[in-house]
C-alpha cells in the first residue's frame, strides 16, 4: 500500500503545481516570449551543470622528476669474468719431421728446472756424428743432382765444365788418397798385431812359433783345460795368419801403387778385418783364462797372473780399435767410390744432348736429393734442442747419456706471459673488437687492478643448451708476479667511449612514430624578481620534482584574488609547463644516452612522471573573484606546441585575469 500512497502524493503535487499562479504565469511568459525563454533555460541548465561539476569533480596531480642535461664522458662497456692462464705451454722436443727415429745420446744439458730461457736458447745437445755424415752425403747428392739437371736443361758452360772436371778430379784424388791411407792403415795394423803377439804375449808360451805352442807361466796353474787348449790352438792359428799377412804387405803396396781395382782394396780390408777378429778371439780367450781359470802356486805367481791378464786385455782392446777403424775406413772408401762413380756418370750425362725423359728423371732425382738433404739437415739440426720461445723450464727429464728419439719430450716450456680467458655470450661478443681497452680486477687480490687489451676473439662459437658463447683472450699491459695461473679475474671491456659529449638519463627518452623525444621544463626567467632569480640559481642540483594539476579541457577554475608566480627548488606549480622536444641520439649504455641534437647543456629533462589522483569540492563566487581561463593540456610551445597533457595555470588578481599555458593537441 505504501508505494501506491507515494504515487498518489506525487500526482497530487504536480496537479497542485500546474494549477498554481506561478506556473500559469510562467507558461504565459513562455508563449509570448519564446526566444527569451530558450535563452533562460539554457543558462539555467549550464549553471546547474557547472555547479554540480565543481562540487563533485575529481582532479589529478602530475608530478615530474627532472634532471639537468650535462656534458661528460660516456663509456659503453661489456663485463665478464674468467681465469688467468699462461699464453703458451709446449713440450721441449727435437725439431724433426717424418717418422720417429733415434737421434742419439745427450752429450750436454744446458738448463735446469725453473730456469728462464730466451727463444733459441740451447736446452740440450745430442751426439751428431751419424747425422753429420748423413748430411754430408745428402749435400753431395744434391750437388750431383743439381749439376745433372743444369747440364740437361741449359747445357754446359766453360765454368760448369771446369767445375765438373774439378769435381771429378777431386773425387778421384779423394779416392786415391783413401787408397794410400788404406795401405798405411793395413801396414800399421800388421805392425800393431805382431807387437802384441811376438813382443808382448809370446813370453807366456813354450815354443810359441812352433806347431805345438804351450802356455806356461811360472807359479801359475790353469784350472780349465778347454780354455788352455783354445789359447794354445789360437796361438798356432795366428802364426799362420801373421805369416800370410807379412807376405801380402809388399803385394798390397805394389797393387795400390798401380791403381788396382777397388775390389782388391775392399777385399784386402775385409781380409784384414777377418784376421783381426781371429786374433781378437785369441786374446779374448787368453784374458778369460787369466781372469777365471788361473791359480797361483806362490806369491810371484799371482803377480804374474795380474800382469799377464793386463797385457792380454790391452792387446784385445787394441785389436778392437783396429777393427773399428778399418770398418769405418771401408765405409768411407765405399762412399768415395760411389761419389766418384756419380761424378763420372754426371760428367758423361752432361756431354749428351738432353731428352724430355732425361730432364724429367734428372728433375725427380734433384727433388729427391733435396728432400733427403732437408731431412738430413733437420736431423743434424735437431741434435741442438732449443727453446721455441721465451719462458720457464719445467718438468725437465734430460740427462747426459740418455738416448733421445724424435718423439721424446725432454720437459715443458711455459711462457712467462699470462693472459685472461673470458667467455662472452653472442650479444656481448658482437660488441667487442680486438684492441679494445680492458679494466681488470682479481677476486684474490683486491688491491690489484690492471689494464689490458682484447687480443683475440675466437671466430668459432660454442653452443651449450641453445646458448652461443665465444672465447675472448685478454692480454695484460704489464705482468705482475702476484698474479697466479688459475686466478679468477673480473674484466670490463670498453667497446665505445665518447668524451665531453651531451648526456641525459636513458629514462628521459620517449619514442613516437620512429622519432625520439624528451620533455623539458619550460621555465622563463623572471627579470627583476629576486625570488625568480633565486629559483633559477636553485636548479644547480641534478634532479627536481615538479607538480602540476590537470583538468578536463573544457573545465574552468576560479583563481584567488592575489596573483603570484613562485618556484620551489623541489617542485614547480602549474604556472610553468613542460615542452616536448625532438632529439637525435648517439651511443647509450644501460642508464645514459648521448644526445646529438635537439637540446643543450643546462636544460632540465623529465626523467619520471607520476600521476596522483585527488578530489576537490571547492566553489568560487563570481562576484568576488576574477575568472582564470585554462587551456586544455599541459606543456607545449607558447607559440603553439604540439605536445598535450598536463596543465599550465596563471592566477589573476581581483578584477582582471591573464591567459597562460600553451595550446594542447
Amino acid at each position: 500500500m505504501e508505494p501506491n500512497n507515494k504515487m498518489n502524493n506525487t500526482s497530487k503535487f504536480f496537479k497542485n503545481m500546474a494549477s498554481s499562479k506561478i506556473f500559469q504565469s510562467t507558461k504565459s511568459f513562455i508563449k509570448v516570449h519564446k526566444i527569451w525563454s530558450i535563452v533562460i533555460a539554457v543558462a539555467i541548465i549550464a549553471a546547474g551543470y557547472f555547479g554540480v561539476s565543481k562540487i563533485s569533480s575529481s582532479g589529478s596531480t602530475i608530478q615530474y622528476t627532472f634532471q639537468r642535461v650535462t656534458r661528460g664522458n660516456l663509456v659503453i662497456s661489456v663485463a665478464g669474468s674468467g681465469q688467468v692462464s699462461t699464453l703458451s705451454q709446449v713440450d721441449i722436443k727435437p725439431n724433426t719431421t717424418g717418422q720417429t727415429q733415434t737421434l742419439g745420446q745427450i752429450t750436454s744439458v744446458e738448463v735446469k728446472n725453473g730456469d728462464y730461457v730466451k727463444a733459441g736458447q740451447v736446452v740440450a745437445i745430442l751426439d751428431g756424428k751419424n747425422a753429420l755424415q748423413a748430411l754430408n752425403q745428402a749435400q753431395s747428392s744434391v750437388m750431383s743432382s743439381q749439376a745433372s739437371y743444369d747440364k740437361l736443361t741449359g747445357g754446359l758452360t766453360d765454368a760448369q765444365l771446369f767445375s765438373l772436371n774439378n769435381s771429378l778430379t777431386s773425387a778421384q784424388t779423394t779416392l786415391s788418397n783413401a787408397k794410400q791411407n788404406i795401405l798405411i792403415q793395413l801396414q800399421s795394423a800388421y805392425t800393431s798385431v805382431t807387437n802384441d803377439v811376438y813382443l808382448n804375449t809370446d813370453s807366456f808360451f813354450t815354443n810359441p812359433t812352433t806347431a805345438n805352442p804351450t802356455i806356461n807361466i811360472d807359479g801359475v796353474n790353469f784350472t780349465n783345460q778347454q780354455y788352455q787348449n783354445n789359447v794354445n790352438q789360437g796361438r798356432y792359428n795366428i802364426q799362420a795368419i801373421l805369416s800370410a799377412w807379412d807376405n801380402t804387405i809388399q803385394e798390397q803396396e805394389n797393387m795400390i801403387a798401380a791403381s788396382t781395382t777397388d775390389d782388391y782394396i775392399i777385399g784386402s780390408i775385409n781380409q784384414t778385418i777377418s784376421d783381426l777378429n781371429t786374433v781378437r778371439n785369441y786374446f779374448d780367450d787368453m784374458t778369460t783364462l787369466f781372469s777365471l781359470y788361473s791359480v797361483s802356486s806362490d806369491s810371484s805367481g799371482q803377480s804374474s797372473i795380474n800382469s799377464d791378464k793386463g797385457t792380454a786385455s790391452s792387446a784385445r782392446g787394441n785389436i778392437d780399435s783396429l777393427i773399428s777403424s778399418l770398418t769405418s775406413t771401408l765405409q768411407s772408401y765405399n762412399n768415395n767410390i760411389t761419389q766418384l762413380q756419380q761424378d763420372q756418370e754426371n760428367f758423361s750425362i752432361q756431354q749428351e744432348p738432353p731428352s724430355a725423359d732425361d730432364v724429367a728423371v734428372a728433375k725427380a732425382s734433384l727433388d729427391n736429393a733435396e728432400a733427403n738433404l732437408t731431412t738430413a739437415q733437420q736431423a743434424y739440426d735437431s741434435r741442438i734442442i732449443t727453446a721455441p720461445f721465451d719462458g720457464q723450464i719445467g718438468g725437465l727429464n734430460a740427462s747426459v747419456g740418455q738416448e733421445v728419439s724424435s718423439s721424446d719430450s725432454l720437459g715443458t716450456l711455459i711462457t712467462s706471459q699470462k693472459v685472461i680467458n673470458v667467455t662472452l655470450n653472442e650479444i656481448d661478443a658482437a660488441k667487442v673488437s680486438a684492441g679494445d681497452a680492458v679494466a681488470i680486477t682479481f677476486d684474490a687480490l683486491p688491491n690489484v687492478s690492471m689494464t689490458g687489451k682484447v687480443s683475440y676473439i675466437d671466430p668459432l662459437g660454442t653452443v651449450s643448451q641453445g646458448v652461443v658463447s665465444y672465447a675472448v683472450q685478454i692480454s695484460m699491459d704489464t705482468q705482475n708476479s702476484q698474479i697466479e695461473t688459475g686466478m679468477t679475474a673480473e674484466v670490463t671491456i670498453t667497446t665505445t667511449e665518447h668524451d665531453n659529449t651531451l648526456i641525459i638519463p636513458t629514462s628521459a627518452i620517449q619514442t613516437s612514430g620512429g622519432k625520439k623525444y624528451v620533455l623539458i621544463a619550460n621555465i622563463p626567467m623572471i627579470n627583476g624578481t629576486s625570488s625568480a632569480s633565486s629559483t633559477a640559481r636553485s636548479f644547480a642540483t641534478s634532479s627536481y620534482n615538479f607538480a602540476s594539476t590537470t583538468r578536463a579541457s573544457s573545465s574552468r577554475q576560479f583563481g584567488s584574488s592575489s596573483a603570484s608566480r613562485t618556484l620551489s627548488s623541489a617542485s614547480i606549480t602549474t604556472q610553468y609547463p613542460v615542452v616536448k622536444v625532438q632529439i637525435t641520439t648517439g651511443i647509450s649504455n644501460d642508464t645514459t644516452t648521448e644526445v646529438l641534437t635537439g637540446i643543450t647543456a643546462g636544460q632540465l629533462v623529465v626523467t619520471k612522471t607520476t600521476t596522483v589522483k585527488s578530489s576537490t569540492t571547492a566553489t568560487k563566487s563570481a562576484a568576488t573573484s576574477a575568472t582564470t581561463r585554462v587551456s586544455g593540456g599541459a606543456g607545449g610551445f607558447p607559440s603553439g606546441g604540439d605536445f598535450g597533457g598536463g596543465a599550465a595555470m596563471i592566477s589573476g588578481g581581483t578584477g582582471g585575469g591573464s591567459y597562460g599555458g600553451a595550446r594542447g593537441l
